[in-house]
């Protein structure tokens, strides 16, 4: 725990100095959303329906950067190398990238679903409070699994370009319960009609996170 609360530490004071992942995720995440308001007729789309699935696109844009990011960082000076060779066992290290990348997401998602409530006519009332829940599903999601898919583009030529291809396909299932399970909550449907959805959230959660934190050793190599 020690070596999972230095390296996360170290991620954050560096992202409160700077501040260039956050401040680019949230500026992205108001860009999307921004683009969709424009691009959807406001007189037939402008629900809940609408909202929540404006909300898991601006998600996976704004979560792809902030995952490349949070190892690119250590590669860009080399820091990956000392990491790697030091005693710090990889799962844990694999942890701590992974609670960086999905506190980074919460922050710009937090930005995202009160400018989503504001472009779409919504209201802030107990359903912000229900939809908390669900983003906290997809936002560890999409950084358990982006963060173990950075870690292999990352050893690729033009890992930059891959990692979408990868990222986006697998991370279906997870945003169409996502997006599901978000409309209940922002529509104030009983939350009985989105069990099914956010059963299929926590056992992406569980798959990837597991997955992650086996498989990241081996594909993290030996540098």
């Amino acid at each position: 725990m020690s070596a999972f609360a230095a390296i996360l530490s170290k991620d954050l004071r560096l992202e409160l100095r700077s501040g260039v992942s956050t401040i680019a995720m949230v500026a992205l995440a108001m860009l999307v959303l921004v683009v969709l308001v424009f691009a959807l007729n406001p007189g037939v789309a402008r629900g809940p329906e609408a909202a929540a699935g404006a909300l898991w696109i601006a998600l996976v844009f704004a979560g792809m950067l902030g995952a490349s990011r949070a190892l690119m960082a250590e590669s860009e000076n080399e820091c990956i190398r000392a990491l790697l060779i030091s005693p710090v066992d990889r799962a844990t290290l694999y942890a701590a990238k992974l609670a960086a990348s999905a506190i980074f997401m919460l922050v710009a998602l937090g930005a995202g679903a009160i400018l989503t409530v504001l472009f779409f006519n919504l209201e802030f009332s107990g359903a912000l409070v229900r939809l908390a829940p669900i983003l906290i599903l997809g936002v560890i999601g999409f950084a358990a699994l982006a963060t173990l898919l950075a870690a292999i583009s990352g050893r690729a030529r033009g890992g930059e370009l891959l990692l979408p291809l990868l990222v986006v396909p697998m991370f279906v299932p997870a945003l169409i319960a996502g997006v599901r399970a978000s409309t209940a909550a922002l529509s104030a449907a009983p939350m009985a009609t989105a069990r099914d959805w956010i059963g299929i959230l926590v056992a992406f959660d569980v798959l990837f996170v597991t997955a992650g934190y086996l498989l990241f050793e081996h594909v993290i190599g030996q540098e």
